[in-house]
């Protein structure tokens, strides 16, 4: 394996290993683990106006936009991208809907703008994307005023800027945009006072008196892509508690399958909603393929007691999985679980009578900075035993720490081992881990096909490595077709999960596309 792809999934591997937290001698407040960095999962729309050109026969609309008409331009664009009346085809599409935006036509601008920013029919170029945005905000649209305050946020197309973030989303809320209302709520401790009644008094205007057109008709809303919302900023952190509401939303936001068809109220806000043994299934079964929100979750159960039964090392077992692949939702409540009065005579009885998750336990703890009472030696022992009595976490957390030299010389091969006896103990994320090796240190691009499918599955069962994973491969072209957006796509949403290293490519890919303008200059925060 070469240098760079071993340390590019030595990371990936690690996600928040690699930032372990001292945290018995820093203020729990203010640590990265504590951040309420959970961003929300914002989608902008396509927006479609109810035009008395659809009732146009489409002979006469094509006429109609090879004239110049800015609105048949558009409405054409649309018909092609959707199959309406017409063969779909989106690279046409993309170029009727870009004459019209170039008449600063603002339903136009704002939809060329989510079609550069995914790359469809088009090359993907986010900072042409904001411009156009940007017209379309100050034009008064609603849509395109939220998704520029989102922008705003996240640090990576223009600097981050809470005060323009909040701005353009209070512009959004007040224009009755319902998406704006809870990100609102979210990015408003991060403004003054001052601003915001500034903002609410109408002293403050960000608009430059922009030419767009802007069209007096309804909309017909088509979900589009997801923007994240990221904030790995410390100084920031406003985090007290970790309410059952905050993480149904964290696993709602994942968007999988047999959360979606299961889980349908996506308002539920006590966790008493996964008291059904078919719930919990599904739950296990997301949180043995690596699913941090899923195992935040079961780790909550188990510390509530309630359905599952009061069990505070399964509780602190499953944080642990958790914090590893970066949640920092676990950190937090493995954080409090530690600190309470009866853990550790629960976890030193445990240990007596050699129970493999009471040992696993003490390992991670010792991994993750929350007990230096260990020493690396006795950590290892103890993960050791625990793996012995074929504990699958603590096997899988062998084959990694020997994968990459954590606590023990490297041996891959010997690491691989370990994660081939997970996989036949029934592991899914011991099979992403073996599957994910092979994708970074191969050679050869055309025989990583069967690698990539069980990636794929493994995405789609929660699994945040396989996201990443998928970045990868579509980055560079890893059984599959090299594919920009998607690999744009498949980093931002494992960066909105928490993944600092996948926001860390993501940023990457967005310099090697940054324009030398000035408004585009971003400095790390």
């Amino acid at each position: 394996m070469n240098t760079k792809n071993k340390l590019i999934i030595t990371a990936a591997f690690l996600f928040c290993g690699i930032l372990t937290f001292n945290l018995l001698a820093q203020d729990s407040t203010k640590s990265l683990a504590f951040k309420k960095n959970r961003p929300y999962r914002n989608s902008p729309y396509f927006y479609q106006p109810d035009l008395s050109y659809q009732l146009l026969q489409q002979f006469k609309l094509v006429q109609l936009a090879n004239s110049g008409d800015p609105l048949a331009q558009h409405e054409l664009g649309l018909r092609l991208l959707t199959g309406e009346g017409i063969s779909a085809d989106t690279i046409k599409a993309v170029f009727w809907i870009k004459k019209a935006a170039s008449q600063k036509l603002t339903s136009a601008l704002y939809n060329y703008g989510i079609m550069l920013i995914n790359g469809w029919g088009t090359d993907w170029n986010p900072f042409d994307a904001f411009d156009n945005f940007s017209i379309a905000a100050e034009s008064g649209m609603s849509q395109a005023q939220y998704v520029l305050g989102v922008l705003y946020t996240d640090n990576l197309i223009v600097p981050r800027d809470w005060n323009k973030a909040y701005y353009w989303i209070k512009k959004a809320d007040s224009g009755g945009f319902e998406p704006a209302k809870n990100v609102l709520k979210e990015i408003s401790p991060k403004v003054t006072i001052a601003f915001k009644d500034s903002v609410e008094q109408n002293k403050i205007s960000l608009v430059n008196n922009s030419s767009a057109k802007k069209e007096n008709d309804e909309s017909k809303i088509k979900p589009s892509l997801n923007l994240v919302f990221i904030d790995f900023n410390t100084d920031l952190d406003t985090i007290k508690e970790v309410s059952d509401k905050v993480l149904i939303s964290d696993l709602m936001r994942t968007e999988i399958d047999t959360v979606l068809n299961s889980f349908s109220d996506k308002n539920d806000s006590s966790l008493s909603t996964f008291y059904d043994k078919s719930k919990i299934v599904i739950l296990r079964d997301l949180a043995d393929s690596g699913s941090p929100e899923a195992l935040t979750i079961l780790g909550k159960l188990y510390q509530q007691g309630d359905y599952l039964g009061m069990n505070k090392l399964n509780s602190a077992e499953f944080y642990i999985r958790a914090t590893i692949l970066d949640s920092p939702r676990a950190a937090f409540l493995l954080w409090n679980l530690v600190r309470e009065k009866d853990f550790y005579n629960i976890l030193n009885d445990a240990i007596q009578f050699d129970d493999p998750v009471a040992q696993f336990v003490w390992y991670g703890l010792k991994k993750l900075g929350y007990d230096n009472r260990l020493s690396d030696n006795d950590a290892i022992n103890l993960l050791q035993k625990s793996a012995e009595q074929k504990h699958i976490p603590a096997i899988i957390e062998l084959g990694f720490n020997y994968y990459t030299g954590k606590f023990v010389k490297v041996d891959e091969e010997k690491g691989l081992e370990y994660w081939q006896l997970a996989k036949q103990l029934g592991s899914l994320e011991a099979d992403v881990r073996i599957e994910t090796s092979r994708i970074f240190d191969s050679i050869d691009k055309t025989n990583l096909k069967n690698s990539f499918d069980r990636i794929v599955f493994a995405e789609k069962r929660g699994s945040l490595l396989a996201q990443f994973t998928l970045g990868h491969c579509y980055e560079y072209g890893l059984g599959v077709k090299t594919f920009l957006p998607n690999a744009v796509k498949y980093y931002r949403n494992a960066s909105q999960r928490g993944s600092q290293f996948a926001f860390a490519q993501l940023k990457r890919l967005y310099d090697d596309k940054r324009p030398a303008s000035d408004k585009f200059r971003v400095e790390n925060q």
